[in-house]
């Protein structure tokens, strides 16, 4: 009896969280095939637990259609839109499935610091990109962006990216700047 609770609770969590991806799915496909979106896009309808119970607001995330353009494609799918792909426009080729699930993968982050000289937060996320480099999450918290004519407190998303330089590396870039006072460590995922 208690099995089948817990298996009915599990099958409603999949199925919530199904359609939860397919709206998002929805909304990035609207940006991906609508070059001239413009107004910013709701990825979460929340803020992951782990950040509010480090002091953030529980506030809707939502990131810039140029950016979620920049974070799933390559390059060449750029060029083929016809978007600029100028050398200050870089493309990360993430793909939709991936950022779809770097995206969910904020309720269970590896690393969490935030800059000290501002709203900013990073978060190395549990997800590797194809390249095996490990997925960097940039936030802005308790901002304000504007829909159609309303503005709306949010948490924005600035960028998603895998971290694949090698001077300096990941590790060696998140001590440099703990080291400088730059970061400061919110959360680590406990190991098991």
């Amino acid at each position: 009896m208690i099995e089948q609770l817990e298996q009915k609770t599990v099958i409603k969590s999949n199925k919530k969280e199904n359609k939860k991806n397919l709206n998002l799915s929805k909304r990035i496909d609207n940006v991906l095939k609508n070059i001239n979106e413009r107004n910013p896009v709701r990825l979460r309808d929340y803020t992951p637990q782990v950040l509010v119970e480090n002091g953030v607001k529980d506030l809707p995330m939502y990131e810039n259609p140029s950016h979620i353009r920049k974070n799933i494609l390559t390059k060449e799918e750029a060029q083929k839109l016809g978007l600029a792909t100028s050398i200050r426009n870089h493309y990360h080729g993430l793909g939709k499935e991936l950022y779809i699930k770097i995206i969910n993968s904020l309720d269970s982050p590896r690393v969490i610091f935030k800059n000290k000289n501002n709203k900013d937060y990073l978060i190395l996320t549990t997800v590797k990109d194809d390249n095996n480099s490990n997925i960097i999450v940039l936030i802005e918290i308790e901002t304000i962006t504007k829909i159609n004519i309303f503005n709306i407190d949010i948490n924005r998303i600035k960028t998603v990216y895998g971290y694949d330089r090698k001077d300096p590396d990941l590790n060696k870039y998140i001590k440099n700047n703990i080291k400088l006072g730059r970061f400061t460590k919110i959360y680590e995922q406990k190991r098991t």
